[in-house]
């Protein structure tokens, strides 16, 4: 119930928000909407071999999933939800093993375990999609073979980024004491200023006519990623007009 009440109602932005709120609100939509997502959905529909016919089941995999990344994230706020209503510090929780050691006492032993097992595969989803969409994007870029059904020798560029991109993170991660929140923050933000030129470029690509054929958008479907392009270029720049105020 009131996790319901909490998305059916409306509240206004805090009346003292500072960059503070907004680097988590454009963290939360770097998070959602993010521009490597494009060319990795891009570059794995072509990579399975997917043709027009496949377009509907395709829409439908990419509707679904974007459904249960909702579900997913309102979940995760209401279980952060548990650990603010009991006025736990979670300052001082640096890893995903202590928000689920912290939420055992009150969500007991399964969920918390369930929710630890969530995190891990959360960051091996991120790892996989974001080191293979630098590699399509790459290999598109210099011609040169992108797919996951090719060996190492045929996409020595496609697949030496995948592994240089994990060996880096890998490596960032191990450092003892590294600012692992404050990372990933900063990625997430980084994702949403970088959103609008990807989606002014991906609305140029969709209208092309002779480019997509049959598959050019409609004018509802440009007005609505206009409307999204904006959104989030006049929120960046926003942002990025209130980090300089208060420097």
């Amino acid at each position: 119930h009131a996790v319901g009440a909490a998305i059916s109602g409306w509240q206004s932005v805090p009346q003292h928000a500072g960059l503070a709120f907004f680097t988590l609100v454009l963290a939360n939509i770097g998070a959602t909407v993010t521009p490597w997502m494009i060319f990795f959905q891009q570059g794995a529909v072509v990579d399975k071999g997917l043709a027009q016919s496949d377009l509907r089941h395709a829409r439908f995999d990419t509707a679904a999933g974007a459904i249960l990344a909702a579900v997913i994230a309102v979940a995760t706020l209401a279980i952060g939800a548990v650990l603010h209503a009991h006025r736990v510090d979670q300052n001082a929780l640096r890893t995903s093993a202590d928000f689920a050691a912290a939420l055992l006492p009150y969500i007991g032993r399964h969920a918390s375990t369930l929710f630890a097992v969530a995190m891990i595969e959360a960051g091996l989803t991120a790892t996989v999609t974001i080191s293979a969409s630098s590699g399509y994007a790459a290999a598109e870029l210099f011609g040169s073979g992108k797919s996951l059904n090719r060996r190492f020798a045929d996409g020595p560029l496609f697949y030496g980024i995948i592994f240089c991109s994990l060996g880096v993170a890998a490596a960032v991660v191990l450092v003892p004491g590294a600012p692992l929140f404050s990372l990933a923050i900063f990625a997430n933000v980084a994702a949403t200023v970088f959103m609008a030129p990807t989606l002014i470029f991906l609305l140029l690509l969709t209208r092309d006519r002779g480019i997509m054929g049959s598959l050019v958008n409609t004018r509802a479907k440009t007005v609505l990623v206009a409307a999204v392009t904006i959104a989030v270029g006049a929120l960046s720049l926003f942002y990025g007009i209130l980090a300089a105020l208060q420097r």
